[in-house]
């Protein structure tokens, strides 16, 4: 191995270090290394990870770090490094911080071989599949064949062991602000709104590695830096978990084809199939039944045993557990194993990324592909109650927010796009459509006559249009109201009989309760005088009343496509906003630029 190797790997430094020759062979050398190392393609597939071959190089006195040149490490511009620039600010500040704490001393590398914490740093980066990132982004084989191309020599050049020094701090500061911050920085696409909460940026991890001076503290910084919830804690198993399944599945299964529905009971020449997926999924064996009457073991009957095993698949799935083998249930047995590491995977990167809520009092959680609402109290569950969130033409913002008030017999008033792209091609239609049902129409602040308005050649925003309190009402019969500017908030509905659905992303963007009197009998404990009695009364007024709550409950608003429940059971649901797809691209994109980036060539 030749000592552009190790040009390559330190020519785009971003605290540069601008002594290394750049002859033209020398920059021949760099693109040819730099296009081995950052291709643009992602290996996402997991391998043993090799343990790292010490270096040892004959000396009889004890290694000692080398002191970097303040003229060639401070103050000097470099190419960015990093695809996203919020790293290329992130990871120069840290490094420039690292290096002034520790006294500007090498503190992988020393001037006669790797220091100890050189080992379990490579093993960290290789392992990094571990936490749903991509070993790839932090590039430890070529570290590792970098040091050992400066160790080769009979004297290490303390130039190369100070810039590779510096290199790899880069790198591990790239993958803990990964494992504390998350990776995935653009997280709302279009109108697929989606709020991130600002992080504090902690240095938690550059205080600590000042501090290391035992293999063992590397693994401690990890664990101190990364969330901390039971969530976060059980996804990480469960990456651990399908990540294992997928590495040592036996086969590559075809996916079931099956037309209409197969109820228990009944035969067919899928079942081998659907037995084979769902022993993947779950690792349980279903054997099969013994005919009585002729003495053979029947494959394509629907027994008994796996039927129980497809009621736990689609319990975990968020289906109808009726055993029946439809298009939703042969649509996630079919899901690959790779398609739920990436799910883990991502849901784990959200958790890095939004901050957590103050858990010391109750807080209101809605799980939009879960189509649920949840209450605790100081961390512990108090109910729960099912929801219908926003259509995918009309999706749920995700984000944070407080309810601080309710309304009882609420009005509704309209959405110019709801006029534009509904009522007023209703009342094109049939302008007598809404003469008798309770709305009121204004124009420029005047009552009208809906039928008697020219609708095809008006303005939307011309109109306010509300609909009266009533059974009705869009809203049903109490709104719980917050403060964000989206207008989205979580109410009543007329449409009882929707929550029945196994599939219940059907509203314009707001949350619609499927028991509201309930959430509103919790939220005004604090508030003297209120019963359910109260309540139901308030709620069958003929006004509108707003009743301000006492406290404030937070609410989040989420987005968990994959999570374990108390009983360790792992979950899965739909992404019905396309949300995991377009975070999963920005999840597998390199984190390091390509070539002619690195090298500013």
């Amino acid at each position: 191995m030749n000592r552009s190797i190790v040009s390559g790997l330190i020519a785009g430094t971003l605290i540069s270090l601008t002594f290394l020759s750049c002859s033209r062979h020398d920059v021949a050398q760099k693109k040819n290394y730099q296009e081995i190392l950052y291709g643009n393609s992602v290996n996402t597939d997991v391998t043993p990870v090799q343990p790292v071959a010490e270096i040892h190089m004959t000396t009889s006195r004890k290694p000692e770090p080398v002191l970097l040149d303040t003229l060639k490490f401070l103050g000097q511009k470099s190419p960015a490094l990093f695809t996203d620039n919020y790293y290329n600010i992130r990871i120069a500040e840290k490094t420039d911080n690292f290096y002034r704490r520790n006294k500007l001393q090498t503190k992988w590398l020393y001037d006669a071989e790797p220091s100890p914490l050189y080992y379990a740093v490579v093993n960290n980066l290789k392992n990094a599949e571990i936490y749903g990132l991509t070993a790839d982004d932090y590039s430890a084989d070529l570290i590792e064949k970098a040091v050992q191309t400066v160790y080769g020599s009979e004297v290490a050049d303390k130039e190369e062991v100070m810039a590779l020094d510096v290199r790899i701090t880069e790198l591990y500061f790239l993958f803990t602000t990964h494992v504390s911050e998350g990776k995935i920085r653009n997280a709302g696409y279009s109108d697929k709104l989606w709020v991130r909460q600002p992080l504090s940026k902690s240095v938690a991890d550059v205080e600590a590695l000042v501090d290391a001076k035992d293999p063992k503290d590397l693994e401690k910084i990890v664990d101190t830096i990364q969330p901390a919830t039971e969530q976060y804690k059980r996804l990480q198993a469960a990456l651990g978990y399908y990540r294992n399944l997928q590495r040592y599945a036996v086969e590559s299964l075809p996916a079931v084809n099956l037309a209409g529905k197969l109820s228990p009971g009944m035969s067919s020449n899928v079942i081998p199939l659907v037995r084979k997926r769902l022993s993947q999924f779950d690792l349980r064996v279903y054997p099969l039944t013994l005919d009585s009457l002729t003495g053979q073991w029947d494959s394509l009957l629907y027994d008994k045993g796996l039927v129980q095993g497809v009621v736990a698949f689609q319990i975990v799935h968020g289906l109808q557990p009726d055993g029946v083998l439809g298009p939703m249930t042969i649509t996630y047995l079919n899901k690959s194993l790779r398609s739920r590491v990436e799910a883990i995977a991502v849901n784990i990167d959200r958790i890095r990324w939004t901050p957590e809520l103050k858990k010391d009092s109750e807080y209101i959680i809605v799980n939009v592909p879960e189509y649920n609402l949840y209450i605790y109290d100081k961390d512990k569950e108090v109910f729960e109650m099912r929801v219908i969130v926003g259509a995918v033409e009309n999706p749920t913002p995700v984000f944070n927010d407080r309810i601080n008030h309710i309304v009882f017999s609420p009005t509704w008033t309209v959405p110019v796009s709801i006029i534009e792209n509904e009522i007023i091609p209703r009342l094109i239609s049939n302008p007598d459509y809404y003469t008798e049902r309770n709305y009121l129409f204004y124009k420029n602040g005047e009552k009208i006559d809906p039928a008697s308005e020219a609708w095809g050649t008006t303005q939307p925003h011309q109109y306010r249009i509300v609909q009266q309190s009533g059974g009705d009402n869009s809203l049903g019969r109490v709104k719980f109201g917050m403060n964000n500017s989206m207008r989205i908030y979580l109410h009543d509905t007329p449409s009882q009989r929707l929550f029945a659905k196994d599939y219940r992303a059907l509203s314009h963007g707001c949350i619609r309760l499927d028991e509201p009197a309930k959430f509103a009998e919790y939220l005004l404990r604090d508030n003297s005088g209120w019963d359910m009695e109260k309540i139901n009364k308030q709620m069958f007024g003929d006004k509108a009343s707003t009743i301000m709550l006492k406290k404030d409950y937070q609410v989040r608003i989420q987005y968990c496509t994959a999570w374990v429940s108390e009983d360790g059971k792992v979950n899965f649901r739909d992404d019905i906003y396309g949300h995991d797809r377009m975070q999963l691209q920005e999840l597998n994109k390199p984190a390091v630029k390509t070539t002619g980036a690195i090298a500013g060539l």
